[in-house]
Formats: C-alpha cells, sequence, structure tokens
C-alpha cells in the first residue's frame, strides 16, 4: 500500500471533525501495517497519536512475545499477563509478560532462568521479539516481525518466570528498525534492479522478475540489510564502536558474511552427542530469520498473486536458503534439487503458506 501524502495547506480548508475522519479512515487503512502506522501515522496529530496507542495496547500488545533462549534447544515464551489485557496499565507505559509454561522444564530450572535475564545485555541479546505471529501479512508463514531489539526498562520478576518494560518504548524500537530495513532492502532492490538493467540480464516477464528478486533478497539483502540495522544499533548505544555486536556470532558467519576474531580452542563438550546437542549458544537473530521470516513476502503485489505462483516462489527461497546455509555455493544445481524437495516432499500446499514455525537447529 503507497503512503497517502496531503498538501498542508489543504488541511486548512477543512472542518476538524472531517480532518479527523479523514485521519482515521487512513490509520484504519493501515491495520496490517503496525510499522507504519507506529512510526508515520502516530505522528500526524495529537488525538491520532492516543487513538493509535490505545489501539496499539489492545491489539499489539497481546499479539507480542518475547522468546528467551537457552542454548541450542530451549525456548521460553513470554506473553502479555492477564491482568495487563484489561488496559489498567495504559497510563503507566508498563506491561507485565509472563511465561505460559506451568512451570521450567528440567533443563531450564528458576536459577537458570533468572541467570539468562541477568546476563541479557546490548552485547548478549538472548531474547528476541515476535510481533504479529500467525497474524500480519494475512497469516502467511513467514509474515510477522521478528527482530532481536532492545526490551526497554527491562525488570525481571518472579525469578525469571514474569518481566515488565515499557512497552511504548520497546515498540518504538523494534518498527523504527522494520521501517529502516524496508528502506534499505528498497534502495538495495533498486540498486540492483539498474545494474541487470545496464547489463541487460533483467527478464521481461513479471514471474522471472520476481524468482530473481527472491534470489536476490535471500542472498544479497535479507542478511546485508539487519547487518546494518545492527551497525546503526552500535553506533547509537556507542558511538566510539567498542560494544560487541553480539549477533555477529560464529555459528551465524554464513549468514552476516562479517569478520570475526579467530575462536580459542573449544571446551570438552558436555556430552558425547551431536554438534547442536553440544552447543552452549543460543540462537542469533541472523539465524532465526534465515528459518523463519518470507524474503516472499517483500515483494511488491504479492497479495494478488495465485497459490501456485506464491508456492514457487516459497520454493525458490528455501532452495536458496539452502545453497547458501548448507555451503553449496558452487553447486548451482542444489538450489533446484532443495525447491522441488520442498514442493514435493513436505506439507501440503495450504500448511506450506500457512504454517507458524520457529527456528529449530534440527531442520
Amino acid at each position: 500500500m503507497v503512503p497517502v501524502v496531503v498538501v498542508a495547506g489543504f488541511w486548512g480548508k477543512l472542518p476538524l471533525e472531517l480532518i479527523e475522519r479523514i485521519l482515521d479512515l487512513l490509520i484504519d487503512d493501515y491495520d496490517q501495517d503496525p510499522a507504519y502506522q507506529w512510526t508515520t501515522l502516530r505522528h500526524m496529530a495529537r488525538r491520532q497519536m492516543r487513538r493509535i496507542e490505545r489501539h496499539f495496547y489492545r491489539q499489539w500488545v497481546p499479539k507480542l512475545t518475547i522468546t528467551l533462549y537457552s542454548g541450542s534447544r530451549c525456548q521460553m515464551d513470554y506473553t502479555v499477563a492477564d491482568r495487563d489485557r484489561e488496559g489498567v496499565n495504559f497510563e503507566s507505559g508498563r506491561v507485565r509478560f509472563q511465561t505460559s509454561a506451568a512451570s521450567p522444564s528440567d533443563s531450564l530450572n528458576k536459577d537458570h532462568i533468572r541467570t539468562l535475564w541477568d546476563q541479557y545485555s546490548f552485547e548478549n541479546r538472548v531474547a528476541h521479539l515476535r510481533l504479529g505471529e500467525g497474524v500480519l501479512c494475512r497469516g502467511m508463514t513467514g509474515g510477522y516481525i521478528v527482530n532481536d531489539t532492545d526490551i526497554v526498562d527491562l525488570k525481571v520478576e518472579s525469578e525469571g518466570l514474569g518481566i515488565t518494560f515499557d512497552w511504548r518504548r520497546t515498540f518504538d524500537a523494534l518498527l523504527r528498525e522494520e521501517i529502516m530495513m524496508r528502506k534499505l532492502q528498497a534502495e538495495m532492490t533498486l540498486d540492483r534492479r539498474a545494474q541487470l538493467a545496464a547489463e541487460r540480464r533483467w527478464p521481461t516477464s513479471p514471474r522471472i522478475q520476481r524468482l530473481a528478486l527472491v534470489k536476490h533478497f535471500v542472498l544479497d539483502v535479507q542478511m546485508a540489510k539487519r547487518v546494518a540495522v545492527q551497525q546503526h544499533r552500535r553506533r547509537r548505544y556507542d558511538p566510539s564502536g567498542q560494544a560487541k555486536i553480539g549477533s555477529l556470532t560464529h555459528e551465524s558467519q554464513h549468514l552476516h558474511k562479517q569478520p570475526l576474531p579467530t575462536l580459542s580452542p573449544a571446551p570438552e563438550p558436555r556430552r558425547r552427542c551431536c554438534v547442536i546437542c553440544s552447543r552452549r549458544t543460543s540462537p542469533s537473530i541472523f539465524e532465526v530469520v534465515s528459518c523463519e521470516e518470507s524474503v516472499v513476502l517483500s515483494l511488491e503485489g504479492w497479495e494478488q498473486l495465485g497459490k501456485d505462483e506464491l508456492l514457487d516462489l516459497y520454493a525458490e527461497a528455501y532452495g536458496w536458503n539452502c545453497y547458501r546455509c548448507l555451503g553449496q555455493e558452487n553447486n548451482m544445481d542444489w538450489q533446484q534439487i532443495s525447491k522441488n524437495d520442498w514442493l514435493t516432499v513436505y506439507d501440503s500446499g495450504a500448511e506450506k503458506l500457512h504454517n507458524t514455525r520457529r527456528w529449530n537447529p534440527w531442520f
């Protein structure tokens, strides 16, 4: 949807009630784009700011999930507490989230949970945020917002089973970075199209163009835009540049492609098992995004595409992701093999296009 721009002088000729009604309708038109609502429409008028913030408190705070990670296998979700659903804390700007688990698992006891939260910092983002999981982009697979943005003014309660934070500032951080990544992707895409056009390699068929863009998004854009945002985040946090970007890990180096210092010799594994079981580090945002985020939904006009083409585009992205993640960069056939596997081996078409999946090192 294209943002609406209205000449400032036009507003002065309209009654206040009509202006407010127009703004209300504009806001409603972007109900499936909370990032644009929050970062742009919220600042159009004081009344609209209040209205949007109340809407976010009722609509989007309950659709925010914060996931705490421990190693490669344990993850624990926190969602808004029942007492906060009634809106009693709207004015305070703070919300309380709690884990839905009746009790921690044996591998993740209360002391361990508390320690994980105590270690949460700019350089150690052991918790990620997901907004609109199964809701945004018509519930399409990988259509929600996921990031390791700061949980602002975080306070830990109940030995780590509950947390409180400033929801307005947290949403501001999450959605501003989302808009920044959209702008970076648009710039990279324009540059790529111009390059291919200059080389007379830009396809004439719209369908082939979309396949070419999916490849470009997976191999050149998806991770690069997140690296740029992480570096921007560090410049704001520490202008000296000395702070470590915790998401740039050796485990995800094949994704982010950033140079890292040589690792010291690894300690003896805790058990004689596979590398996944022995892994001690939590997933970085790059690993999570590689598994969970669909680049297909970055294509302009994807909503108008038929089911068969959407499935083909999802499969195309899956193939290029395997090509990259499994170190098959010199094996062009691997992408096609992986694509065909995705189309023929896994779930039905409806399940593939409307599926909620989480990062899992086993798959």
